[in-house]
């Protein structure tokens, strides 16, 4: 073949979209609860695992042959259903909301894009399909950089703190809310952010004609 000979040169695919993506079955279970040891300072009761991989929440695996590389779990419902401490997402208590439990991946496949194809094939889901949520939320350590960094990157954004959330053994830890509004929601703005911005954009041409005056 000739450099001048008409051909398609095929592109060679991102290192994540040579894993399998399939959803979590219960023979799945043993790898799953390895995972999650491995992953998170916090124990998860026995109940948990089983709702992950008997369908009662939307459990997600990325797969290299049969090992589990990744995972993302999540569950979508009406706002009311929530948590007390994250109802404030949204001013209608009516709408559905989607919460992600967990996002892991295995030590010996981190910086492979495992974390961003999940929770990126999470999110197309959710924008494609009923009941199409109004928002994605999650609660994470507020000492976990790592994870903080990764959300902000995908559009996360800081909600609330959590003081003494988790549970660590025998100590206590605080957490944080972060929010990504989807299906054309927008950030949910108070009555305190609407006073925040009348009275800095009161108050800045006034700061600039004192100053001016002052000289």
């Amino acid at each position: 073949m000739t450099p001048s000979s008409s051909t398609h040169i095929q592109q060679p695919l991102a290192l994540s979209d040579s894993f399998t993506l399939r959803r979590l079955q219960t023979w799945d279970r043993m790898a799953v609860e390895a995972l999650c040891n491995e992953s998170f300072p916090i124990q998860y009761p026995d109940c948990w695992y089983d709702e992950v991989v008997s369908g009662g929440l939307l459990s997600t695996g990325l797969f290299d042959g049969e090992q589990l590389a990744a995972m993302v779990v999540s569950e979508t419902k009406f706002l009311y259903d929530c948590n007390l401490e994250d109802q404030g997402i949204l001013p209608s208590s009516n709408a559905h909301v989607a919460y992600i439990l967990s996002i892991a991946v295995d030590k010996k496949f981190r910086r492979l894009g495992l974390a961003t194809r999940l929770l990126n094939n999470l999110m197309s889901s959710l924008s494609d399909h009923p009941p199409y949520p109004r928002a994605v939320f999650l609660h994470v350590l507020s000492t976990n950089s790592a994870a903080l960094s990764f959300y902000k990157m995908h559009g996360f954004e800081f909600h609330a703190s959590l003081p003494e959330y988790y549970r660590i053994g025998e100590q206590l830890a605080d957490g944080c809310t972060y929010v990504k509004y989807i299906n054309g929601t927008y950030t949910n703005v108070t009555f305190t952010d609407v006073c925040r911005t009348f009275g800095n954009t009161i108050c800045m041409p006034l700061k600039a004609i004192c100053k001016m005056l002052s000289f």
